[in-house]
């Protein structure tokens, strides 16, 4: 049953859509929101680093539509191997928008916040037409994605934010932050979470409404589709944790006490207004996004489970995207 927050989607799609990636979080959320429209294919099914790949599956399949939620995410890593982060995250998308652009199919490119972070002094959401400017080999490889997804000349770039959603298997630590921050609450009754970096965490199932809205809409160019409002992580682990009934504490800190190899955007949040003009649409406010993922959570309500003698833990988290 879908969410009371969730936006609904068009009852039906006229076009074959190719979900690229849809192992993923948001791959899955997609390929179960097109249901008979849409073809999945997994890392599995289609490496997008393999031209000749590329070129034979979607010629074979023809899709009308190509939705590319394959990325390399793994934000710390993409510094120590900076070729096979391009690699995937530019690399591949050209392969996807020229194989596109021979079809003359629409190419969806999902991107990321990542792609700003360098205007330090920044206090305004980002709007599409700001110049990027990101700080890691992540967002600059997300980037790169994003201008040659812009060679196929039907082409949507959308920007999002620390995509989670929830597992039917439950919470695992390192699969989004939401699913970490609950592990770790499970036996720690503090959390120590950065609280100086400012975005908007954003529900998978909801980003998946709002591609879908893009696409139904006939729409081109870059729109940034993520949850209304801002929040630090420590604001999203102490709203998860209240939402959740759970006893533990998060505790702010410094990205500067956060031991990680790279540097992070200290304010990334998007501005929706062209989304909404495009669509008709906003999606829900991050708290929704929160309440929504909890409900799909059959033990997530339940207390944490700490001894009563143990000393206060404080571990140090920070989301990977």
């Amino acid at each position: 049953m879908s969410s009371p927050h969730t936006l609904p989607k068009p009852d039906f799609f006229p076009w074959r859509i190719a979900v690229v990636g849809a192992g993923g979080q948001l791959g899955t959320a997609l390929t179960r929101q097109l249901g008979g429209q849409g073809i999945p294919l997994s890392r599995t099914d289609l490496d997008i680093t393999d031209e000749d790949a590329v070129n034979c599956i979607l010629d074979r399949l023809r899709p009308d539509v190509v939705i590319n939620c394959a990325a390399w995410t793994a934000v710390d890593a993409a510094e120590q191997n900076p070729d096979g982060c391009r690699t995937v995250n530019a690399t591949g998308v050209e392969h996807l928008a020229r194989a596109c652009t021979n079809l003359g199919a629409l190419l969806v490119q999902v991107s990321t916040d990542y792609v700003f972070g360098a205007d330090h002094g920044r206090a305004a959401p980002y709007r599409e037409d700001d110049p990027p400017a990101p700080l890691n080999m992540y967002g600059a490889s997300k980037l790169a994605g994003e201008r040659v997804a812009r060679i196929c000349p039907r082409h949507i770039v959308v920007r999002t934010c620390g995509l989670y959603a929830a597992s039917p298997n439950g919470p695992v630590r390192g699969r989004n932050f939401l699913d970490t921050m609950l592990v770790l609450a499970a036996t720690r009754p503090e959390v120590s979470v950065v609280a100086d970096q400012v975005c908007t965490p954003s529900h998978v199932p909801d980003v998946a409404d709002g591609i879908l809205r893009l696409v139904a809409a006939g729409v081109t160019g870059t729109f940034h589709v993520v949850n209304e409002g801002q929040a630090s992580w420590c604001d999203v682990a102490t709203e998860l944790f209240r939402q959740a009934g759970l006893p533990t504490r998060a505790v702010p800190i410094e990205s500067s006490a956060y031991p990680s190899p790279v540097t992070r955007p200290r304010y990334s949040v998007l501005d929706t207004s062209a989304f909404l003009a495009a669509t008709g649409f906003r999606l829900p406010r991050w708290t929704d996004g929160v309440t929504d993922y909890l409900r799909s959570l059959a033990c997530a309500t339940r207390p944490a489970k700490v001894h009563p003698s143990r000393r206060s833990e404080q571990i140090s988290c920070s989301p990977s995207s």
